[in-house]
């Protein structure tokens, strides 16, 4: 399913992202903000973690500044965003990374007051159940917060959710706050990952094989590297395009993170496909479309912000271990 090598180089890797970064920096307004007419209200959560891990952080900063005056509320939410807990995550981590915790800290105090009795997180403030996407992004955050607690707590619930897995051919990814997961036998709607086919929401296990590998390197407990091996082999099971989909890149970081940890050359390959994608699909200006998506400008530019963060945490990985 991947390749034994890369089909690009790491220099190929590095253009295509600094390309990225430089498409939607193309459109961050004369105040620092990212709003603009007939664009996305809820759009500018990704661009302070991308700009500022290719240098630009005095684009982050404005942004951030931005954020402060116009979008940020008494509760810790962002404007616009709906409770979204997955976004606010996002946008935790670029400012907390800036270091600009008069972001970080409220928008962190909101992320832990959605927090399920299992442990998890619904996508939505008030959703009924919880889901792999929010929870195990937002047990990243935690970790970057310092709150290994919760963290923990965190991670108990992802391991929760693959250890009653009833099928190998098959990922469900929500559950009930209370913990129990969510099959068709509960909800004849239950969502899944197929391994069959192709196109999947990959993120469910990419954001959870992540996650465990950072508690890992928090903890020094061999049983988080072993989950996220399961995690992976999952992966392994799934459609051809399992590296090389607009929704791998959550999967490659995890299996780029894995191979530092293990020396796993399957997750070295892996993350080499996703980065060879990159490079494969982007558009001259710098963008991402696919053709199971809108043409409109909100894909192009949400997938510059994340392509830009999965592609380059990886390179920074290969050059850390001697990659040329």
């Amino acid at each position: 399913m991947t390749h034994a090598t890369m089909k690009h180089t790491l220099e190929d890797y590095r253009r295509a992202v600094r390309k990225a970064v430089e498409y939607q920096i193309s459109f961050q307004l004369p105040d620092g903000g990212y709003i603009w007419d007939g664009y996305a209200t809820d759009a500018f959560h990704k661009q302070a973690l991308s700009w500022q891990l290719s240098g630009h952080y005095v684009e982050a900063l404005r942004l951030s500044d931005w954020v402060k005056k116009n979008k940020l509320q008494a509760d810790g939410q962002l404007e616009g965003y709906n409770g979204d807990i997955y976004k606010h995550s996002w946008f935790f981590q670029g400012a907390h990374l800036l270091g600009r915790f008069d972001l970080s800290f409220p928008v962190m105090s909101f992320l832990l007051s959605q927090q399920a009795p299992c442990g998890g997180f619904p996508h939505f403030a008030g959703d009924e159940l919880i889901r792999s996407l929010s929870t195990a992004w937002t047990g990243v955050s935690a970790l970057y917060f310092g709150d290994l607690d919760t963290a923990k707590k965190i991670a108990e619930c992802s391991i929760s959710m693959l250890e009653q897995q009833p099928r190998e051919d098959r990922f469900y990814f929500q559950m009930t706050r209370d913990g129990k997961l969510v099959t068709e036998k509960e909800n004849s709607e239950a969502q899944f990952i197929d391994v069959t086919k192709p196109r999947q929401c990959y993120w469910e296990v990419g954001f959870a094989m992540l996650l465990m590998c950072k508690m890992y390197q928090a903890t020094g407990d061999q049983s988080y590297l072993d989950y996220a091996r399961r995690f992976f082999e999952f992966k392994l099971r799934c459609y051809k395009d399992s590296f090389s989909y607009w929704g791998s890149g959550k999967s490659a970081l995890a299996a780029a993170h894995y191979y530092m940890l293990t020396g796993d050359e399957r997750a070295r390959n892996a993350a080499y496909d996703f980065c060879d994608f990159v490079v494969d699909t982007q558009t001259p200006e710098g963008g991402f479309q696919y053709e199971d998506e809108p043409d409109e400008l909100l894909i192009y530019v949400d997938h510059a912000a994340c392509f830009s963060v999965w592609a380059g945490e990886s390179v920074k990985i290969f050059e850390s271990l001697g990659e040329k």
